[in-house]
C-alpha cells in the first residue's frame, strides 16, 4: 500500500507461532535462505547498531546502511536512515508482528518517509519499495510455515 509518505507491504497471515517468526526475522546471517529483497543483512540486535544490507529495488543489489531504532521482541523491529538535519529524505522501516493465536500471527512492513524530497522519492521509488516489501513478507511467510511444518512433522 502506498500513501503520500508511507509504503507498506500487504498484511500477511503466517501459520506459525509469533516466536518462530521473530526468530527468523532477527536471524540476520540467514536472510539469504529466504529473503530475495534483502539477501544480505549484517547487524546485531542492539539499539543503534548499524544494519548493513544488500537491497534489490529493481536495479540489482545495492548496499544500504541504516540503524536499529526499535526492538520489541515478538512485536516490532525498526531501522532507518541516519536522518541527519538537512538530509533530503528521512525514512524509518518498522516490521510488525502480531500474535493471532498459538500458531498464527500477522506481519506487515511499513516505511515512513519525511522531509522535503518525499514527493519526488515517492514518485520514483514507492512502487519498487512496495514490491520489495511484499517479496520479503511472502518469503517470510513461506520460510516460517516451512520451518513450523518441520517441527510438527519430524
Amino acid at each position: 500500500m502506498i500513501s503520500k509518505d508511507t509504503v507498506s507491504s500487504d498484511a500477511v497471515i503466517i501459520e506459525a507461532p509469533v516466536g518462530l517468526v521473530w526468530e527468523v526475522l532477527v536471524d540476520f546471517p540467514n536472510y539469504a535462505l529466504w529473503n530475495t529483497f534483502c539477501p544480505s543483512c549484517e547487524t546485531e540486535l542492539v539499539l543503534g547498531a548499524p544494519v548493513t544490507m544488500q537491497v534489490d529495488l529493481g536495479f540489482g543489489l545495492q548496499e544500504q546502511v541504516e540503524y536499529i531504532s526499535l526492538i520489541k521482541p515478538q512485536e516490532a523491529i525498526a531501522w532507518g536512515m541516519e536522518n541527519k538535519p538537512g538530509d533530503p529524505i528521512h525514512a524509518v522501516r518498522t516490521q510488525y508482528l502480531e500474535s493471532l493465536g498459538e500458531n498464527l500471527c500477522s506481519y506487515i512492513s511499513v516505511d515512513i518517509f519525511s522531509v522535503e524530497a518525499v514527493d519526488g522519492m515517492m514518485e520514483l521509488m514507492a512502487e519498487k519499495v512496495e514490491q520489495g516489501f511484499n517479496l520479503c513478507a511472502y518469503a517470510l511467510k513461506a520460510r516460517c510455515e516451512h520451518l513450523f511444518g518441520l517441527t510438527k512433522n519430524p
